[in-house]
């Protein structure tokens, strides 16, 4: 696509940018900026005084400061740097704002929330299986919450604090005939409740939410380094149907591993010959490089070693006759 050529995919720095941008142009363009500085100490409101001097009014103003009638920051334009200007459309405006025309043009065309649907999905741990439930469970525990707080006195602390009349304590309810505070003391059917409404956001909860063992308990992978190897190249090869450049990634992961277990098995030829030769130093070194644990081919000849015990071992068929 042409235009993908022309946008720049936008970075976490440029996506990061562009929204202090914005935000500074929704201030800035307000004429809210000088509000902000005032507010937090940054600068003074510039004061200007009229003074007699032979006859003529002269004004005079203190130096340095934000002046009377200038609302936002601009672009100095002359050698005087004044960086307070009158609210009117100016160069930050245009700058600013064409930044944040090409950042969206870039994201429209790029749309990284739509490459990212398309890529694998992460299996989650913990999924949604029923709103309903999730909703229930909010509300029972917000209920079980209040009644808590009621039984204990929160809410007759709170009407005090506020002071609408006569002080008093206890939970808020229906009390004989009429609404309002009395004292409580705890009883067996508050205890019920209480288990009751906890009780019914734990179901709830179990009800809404569901838990994939599968990630808690994921099936073994019982092949072998060679194996591996063969399945990464076939895993590879369907890759590359829909994405070709993680395809060529996993096979390329692939080929290298096959490549290290080559030089694992020519690492061993080379000690074996070494040791018919008569050099005990270099076929020692060559060994100790593979069967070390520290060794730079350990983890290698390691998977070698285990790949050829494996070869030609086939799993015993139970079969199911008794003997």
């Amino acid at each position: 696509m042409v235009l993908k050529r022309i946008f720049k995919k936008p970075t976490r720095m440029g996506l990061f940018g562009a929204t202090i941008l914005a935000v500074f142009q929704s201030i800035n363009g307000s004429g809210f900026s000088d509000n902000v500085a005032l507010r937090a100490g940054l600068q003074e409101r510039q004061i200007c005084h009229n003074i007699n001097s032979g006859g003529e009014s002269i004004k005079q103003c203190t130096s340095g400061g934000i002046p009377e009638g200038k609302e936002k920051l601009v672009f100095p334009e002359d050698l005087t740097f004044e960086i307070w200007g009158s609210l009117e459309v100016g160069t930050i405006d245009y700058a600013i704002v064409a930044f944040l025309a090409y950042t969206l043009v870039a994201l429209w065309v790029h749309r990284p929330a739509a490459n990212s649907s398309l890529g694998s999905k992460k299996r989650k741990l913990v999924a949604l299986k029923s709103i309903r439930w999730i909703r229930i469970a909010v509300l029972s525990l917000v209920l079980a919450i209040l009644s808590t707080a009621n039984k204990m006195g929160r809410f007759a602390e709170i009407y005090n604090s506020w002071g609408f009349g006569t002080k008093t304590e206890g939970s808020l309810g229906w009390h004989d005939g009429s609404f309002g505070f009395e004292p409580f003391e705890w009883g067996v059917l508050d205890l019920v409740e209480l288990v009751a409404l906890y009780s019914l956001f734990v179901y709830a909860i179990s009800r809404g939410l569901e838990v994939d063992r599968a990630i808690l308990n994921p099936i073994p992978d019982n092949r072998n380094y060679i194996e591996k190897i063969w399945g990464g190249i076939s895993e590879a090869e369907r890759a590359q149907r829909s994405d070709i450049e993680g395809g060529a990634a996993k096979a390329n992961q692939s080929f290298t591993n096959l490549v290290k277990l080559l030089g694992a098995s020519a690492s061993m030829n080379v000690a074996a010959a070494s040791l018919d030769e008569g050099n005990v130093k270099v076929a020692f070194n060559k060994w100790k490089n593979l069967t070390h644990n520290k060794g730079k081919q350990n983890k290698d000849w390691k998977a070698l070693s285990e790949s050829l015990d494996q070869a030609g071992r086939f799993p015993d068929e139970e079969s199911g006759e008794e003997e």
